[in-house]
């Protein structure tokens, strides 16, 4: 048989696999050739699911899982858990290690977008909402105001709150909220100089 006469038939065969494989009527389903080559059989998240003894698709995790990135946060929301964060908690941040102008641009624009509106941009208590007298007795960081906050406190505060300051940890990451605190550390500094400690360093302690 000539090379010819048996591309022919073969020719044939393939025009009827796309024809029979692709309809003009886009409600009917066509006709597959090997379609777990390009389509999942993956359930749906809210399919029904034999597989699991609930029937459902979309599982619960394991129980003390953590998603991926999350770092647990072992101060309590309590007066003793602030006590322990103003006294052990530093930040696991190394201001040495890290671009001095590039961490200090990045810790600014935080603070402006989550909290000069109330502390100012100065860090004085007199933001934009203090002014409209929306709050009041918004506290300067200065230390003759609060002398004894330290950046593990900022940071439990940030965390959780408090008083009228409601929690940002939906709104930070760890990493964002310990640049806040450097911040907020600088604006301290430039309001009542530290002597004994260098303005915006991560790892300065509070007596």
């Amino acid at each position: 048989m000539s090379l010819s006469k048996t591309l022919i038939p073969l020719s044939a065969l393939i025009g009827l696999f796309f024809f029979t494989s692709c309809k003009r009527d886009k409600d009917q389903t066509a006709l597959e050739y090997m379609p777990n080559m390009y389509r999942s059989p993956s359930y749906e998240t809210y399919d029904p699911n034999p597989v699991f003894a609930d029937g459902l698709s979309a599982q619960l995790p394991p129980v003390g899982s953590v998603p991926r990135g999350y770092v647990p946060y072992e101060y309590p929301n309590s007066q003793a858990g602030y006590d322990s964060a103003l006294a052990y908690l530093r930040s696991p941040m190394r201001f040495e290690e890290t671009d001095r102008e590039t961490l200090m641009a990045e810790s600014k624009e935080l603070y402006t977008i989550f909290c000069s509106h109330c502390h100012g941009d100065k860090g004085d208590g007199n933001g934009i909402l203090a002014q409209r007298e929306k709050f009041l007795g918004i506290p300067s960081y200065g230390r003759d105001r609060l002398p004894n906050i330290t950046e593990g406190s900022i940071y439990h505060v940030i965390t959780y709150g408090k008083n009228l300051m409601g929690s940002h940890a939906s709104q930070l990451t760890e990493e964002e909220r310990w640049k806040i605190v450097n911040h907020v550390l600088y604006l301290r500094n430039e309001i009542s100089p530290d002597p004994n400690a260098k303005a915006g360093e991560m790892n300065q302690t509070e007596a």
